[in-house]
């Protein structure tokens, strides 16, 4: 009996989920702890060491990727590292 291993599964790990409602609808992007605060705070600078993944979710928890039709609706582009700006502006 083989134990059975997903490899294409990610275990996002210190979480912080940043969720923003536009546009009627609920989206969120997993970002680090700490590093959600040294933004805010003015000490990092670098937004690609926030954020966990460049994905932006319907639901973290569950792994919910939003759809491209939804966020050209709500943010007027699909480019997530836009969107993902819009998060911290």
């Amino acid at each position: 009996m083989s134990i059975f291993t997903p490899t294409n599964q990610i275990r996002l790990t210190n979480v912080a989920v940043v969720r923003m409602k536009k546009g009627g609808k609920r989206f969120e992007i997993a970002c680090y702890k700490n590093k959600v605060m040294s933004w805010r705070s003015g000490a990092e600078k670098d937004l690609d060491e926030v954020l966990q993944t460049h994905s932006v979710f319907v639901n973290v928890s569950k792994g919910q990727v939003a759809k491209k039709d939804d966020l050209t609706k709500a943010f007027g582009t699909d480019d997530l590292t836009e969107i993902s700006s819009f998060y911290f502006t």
